[in-house]
């Protein structure tokens, strides 16, 4: 089972092109530039995890252990993100960080338990990884809303709502 998908590599591509890219603009404090540079580590880090997960050999005795590992890695990437003070600008996008390393650590506890626990039937073991999966793609729909506002564009994932102060919210009935 490959926990990759199509979306996943468009939201990649995203941050590698012009997500974890500076806008062209000299940043004015150093803030900023820290910031910036924390996003591009997170976002190489997450690049190069994924990369892992989806050349892992899944014919290969013990290719469990490895894949559990590197979401480990990942659930970290996405810990440390969540911590980050955002700039005071970009203080509305905080929370989707947040947001991103929960949803991240529920797709981690699910994962692991379909690679590691051997009592699951096929049909638990199947709705454990849709709902995995599910999270995960959570986790990194809320990065890609990020990035495309660190980027000085909007999302068609969010929207900005003036009387909240700019909160971010999904423009998707469940909240997802």
């Amino acid at each position: 089972m490959k926990i990759r998908n199509k979306s996943l590599a468009i939201i990649l591509s995203v941050f590698l092109i012009s997500g974890c890219s500076s806008r062209g603009e000299q940043e004015s404090t150093s803030d900023l530039t820290a910031f910036r540079t924390t996003v591009g580590t997170f976002c190489t880090a997450i690049a190069e995890t994924d990369q892992r997960i989806n050349s892992v050999d899944t014919s290969a005795e013990g290719f469990e252990t490895q894949i559990i590992n590197d979401l480990n890695s990942l659930n970290t990437s996405f810990s440390e993100f969540a911590a980050v003070d955002f700039p005071e600008e970009y203080d509305y996008l905080e929370h989707l960080a947040d947001e991103a390393s929960e949803y991240m650590a529920q797709a981690v506890a699910g994962y692991t338990k379909v690679y590691s626990d051997n009592t699951l039937t096929p049909d638990l073991m199947q709705a454990e990884f849709d709902n995995a999966s599910e999270q995960y793609n959570n986790a990194f729909k809320r990065i890609k809303v990020i990035m495309t506002f660190l980027n000085g564009e909007t999302s068609e994932d969010a929207n900005v709502s003036a009387q909240d102060s700019g909160t971010l919210t999904s423009t998707e009935e469940s909240g997802q």
